[in-house]
């Protein structure tokens, strides 16, 4: 299993912080490996909403919100053949009407993907802590 995570702060509320990150399709936004994102489930954006999406190198995920305590908490877990991720925000009030957002994502590569996940660990950890934030503080912060 691989493990990463980060904390950056935004110059939004937490309630928009927790509203653009829930909406998966807001992905490619701060992650340049996510494509395709579809949601699939009927209904407002909640616990138990479902989305598919594509990431570069692992394939095609089926992606559910299995924590939604707007604006506090957020979870994902997405899931193929491949590798399954637990991906986790905190959004915590900070100064001045920011957000101090957090993230923890843990990766559990599956069959021959556990070499290749092995092999490859430091870089995608790395990836994940030192880029993904700042792209989402880019993405919260661009003018709409």
């Amino acid at each position: 299993m691989i493990s990463a995570s980060w904390s950056i702060e935004v110059a939004r509320p937490p309630e928009e912080a927790f509203d653009f990150v829930s909406d998966l399709s807001n992905e490619p936004k701060f992650n340049p490996d996510a494509s395709n994102v579809v949601k699939q489930s009927d209904g407002l954006i909640g616990l138990g909403t479902v989305y598919t999406e594509d990431v570069k190198r692992v394939g095609a995920f089926t992606t559910t919100i299995d924590r939604f305590e707007r604006p506090r908490d957020l979870g994902f877990d997405a899931r193929n053949p491949k590798c399954d991720a637990l991906v986790r925000f905190s959004f915590a009030p900070a100064a001045e009407g920011s957000t101090t957002v957090g993230c923890t994502v843990e990766l559990t590569f599956k069959g021959a993907m556990k070499f290749m996940g092995g092999m490859m660990s430091g870089t995608i950890r790395k990836e994940i802590e030192e880029k993904r934030g700042p792209m989402l503080k880019a993405a919260l912060e661009s003018p709409s």
